[in-house]
C-alpha cells in the first residue's frame, strides 16, 4: 500500500512539473514569435521539406538509440543483457523525465531506477548511468570549450553586442568552472569537506535554508561524487575498451543533437556555415545547463532565438525555434509519455491480476512480485556499501 502512495505521488509531481515545464515553453514561444513573426513568417513553415523534417526526426531517433547503446555496452560489461529495445524505452524515459524536471536532473535516476528491472543490482545501475553521465559531460566540455574558443575569439561574423558577449563569456567561464570542479572532486573526494561544505553551508545560505536541508545536499553531492569515482575506477581498471566506445558514442550523441538546427534552417532555404551553427548551437546547451525550469522552458526558448538572431533572418526566429523545440523537446515528450503510460497501465494490469489469483487463496501480493526483476547472474562488484566520507556539520556538534 506504501508502495502505491509513493508511486502516485511521484506521478503527480511529474505530471505538475510537466504543467509547468509546458506552461513556461508556450510563454516563451509565444513571446519569441510575437515580436520576430512578420506577415510571411507563419507561410515559411510550408516551406520546410518534408525530407528535412524527417531527416530532423530522424536525428532525434538517432541521439535515443545512441543514448541505448552506451546503456547497452556498460550494462554488458557487467553482465547483463539489455537487449536494444529495453534500451531504447529507457533512453526515451529517461529524456522525457530530463525535460520535465529542473536543470534536466531527473533523466538519470529515472534510467537507473529502470535499469533494475533488466537484473543489474541498484549499486550496478548507479555505476552504468553515473558513467554514462560523466562520458556525456566530458563529451560537452571538450566540444564546447572548442566551440566556444572559436566563436569568441576566431568567428568574426557572428554579430554580438558587448553585453551580450560579457553575458556568454560570464556564463561559459561559470560552466567549465563548476564542472572542472566537479571533475576534481571525483578524483579528490577528500577534498569535498575544504571546498564544498563552506560554499553550501555558511552564514548566507543558513538564512534561506534549514540546516538539514543543506546538510541533505551535502550528503548527495559526497554520494553522487563517490559514485562517480567508484563507477570510473572499475570501468578504467577492467573495461577500458567499452569506456572508449561510451566515449565515442557520447561524442556521436553530441553531434547528433547540434545537427538538428542546422537542418531546420537549412530547410528553411538558408545555407549557414555548418561549423558556425553546430558551434553556437553548442555554447547554447553549455549555457542552459543551470536553467531552474523544467527541461530549461523558457529560458531555452528566448536564449536560442537570441543566439540565432545574427545567423537566422529576423522574421524567420520565431517559426526556426518553433520547430527545433518542436523536434528537441515536444518530441521527446511525446514518445516519453506514451512509453510511460503505456508501462504505468502493464504495471496496474499485473499487480490487479496478482491480487485476483492470489485473493482466491486469501494471500496478499508481496511487495517484490509487485515490482519483479529478472534474475541473472551478473557482477557484484558495486554492491557493497558506498563509503560516505562527508560527515555532515550538524552531525559533529
Amino acid at each position: 500500500m506504501g508502495h502505491h502512495i509513493s508511486n502516485q505521488g511521484n506521478l503527480g509531481r511529474f505530471k505538475r512539473s510537466a504543467f509547468i515545464g509546458l506552461a513556461f515553453s508556450l510563454l516563451g514561444l509565444y513571446i519569441v514569435i510575437r515580436f520576430t513573426e512578420d506577415h510571411h513568417s507563419w507561410r515559411d513553415i510550408a516551406r520546410l521539406e518534408p525530407a528535412i523534417l524527417a531527416m530532423a526526426g530522424g536525428l532525434v531517433v538517432l541521439s535515443w538509440l545512441f543514448d541505448c547503446l552506451r546503456m547497452v555496452y556498460l550494462s554488458g560489461s557487467l553482465g547483463a543483457k539489455l537487449t536494444i529495445l529495453q534500451g531504447m524505452r529507457i533512453a526515451i524515459i529517461g529524456a522525457f523525465a530530463s525535460n520535465i524536471t529542473p536543470f534536466d536532473s531527473g533523466g538519470e535516476p529515472v534510467q537507473a531506477y529502470l535499469l533494475t528491472e533488466t537484473g543489474l543490482t541498484p549499486g550496478q545501475s548507479t555505476a552504468v548511468i553515473a558513467t554514462k553521465t560523466l562520458c556525456n559531460g566530458l563529451a560537452r566540455f571538450t566540444l564546447g570549450l572548442a566551440a566556444s574558443v572559436w566563436l569568441l575569439i576566431f568567428a568574426d561574423y557572428w554579430r554580438m553586442t558587448k553585453v551580450m558577449y560579457s553575458l556568454l563569456s560570464l556564463g561559459i567561464a561559470l560552466y567549465f568552472a563548476v564542472f572542472a570542479l566537479s571533475f576534481y572532486l571525483i578524483f579528490h573526494p577528500e577534498k569535498v569537506k575544504v571546498i564544498v561544505v563552506p560554499i553550501v553551508r555558511n552564514r548566507f545560505t543558513l538564512r534561506f535554508f534549514q540546516p538539514e536541508t543543506l546538510d541533505m545536499v551535502l550528503e548527495r553531492i559526497d554520494s553522487e561524487i563517490w559514485e562517480f569515482r567508484r563507477a570510473l575506477k572499475e570501468f578504467m581498471e577492467n573495461w577500458r575498451p567499452t569506456l572508449g566506445l561510451v566515449m565515442i558514442l557520447s561524442y556521436a550523441w553530441w553531434i547528433a543533437v547540434t545537427l538538428i538546427p542546422y537542418l531546420v534552417i537549412w530547410g528553411l532555404g538558408m545555407r549557414p556555415s555548418l561549423l558556425q551553427v553546430t558551434a553556437i548551437t553548442l555554447m547554447f546547451y553549455l549555457l542552459s545547463a543551470y536553467v531552474p525550469t523544467p527541461g530549461s522552458s523558457g529560458a531555452a526558448e528566448l536564449g536560442f532565438s537570441l543566439m540565432f538572431s545574427s545567423v537566422v533572418p529576423h522574421g524567420l526566429v520565431g517559426i526556426f525555434t518553433l520547430v527545433w523545440r518542436g523536434f528537441t523537446y515536444y518530441l521527446n515528450l511525446a514518445a516519453g509519455a506514451v512509453l510511460m503510460a503505456l508501462d504505468l497501465m502493464r504495471r496496474k494490469k499485473s499487480v490487479s491480476a496478482e491480487c485476483r489469483i492470489l485473493s482466491v487463496f486469501g494471500a496478499e501480493p508481496s511487495v517484490k512480485s509487485m515490482n519483479p526483476s529478472s534474475k541473472l547472474e551478473i557482477r557484484k562488484d558495486f554492491d557493497t556499501h558506498m563509503p560516505n566520507d562527508l560527515q555532515s556539520p550538524s552531525q559533529r556538534l
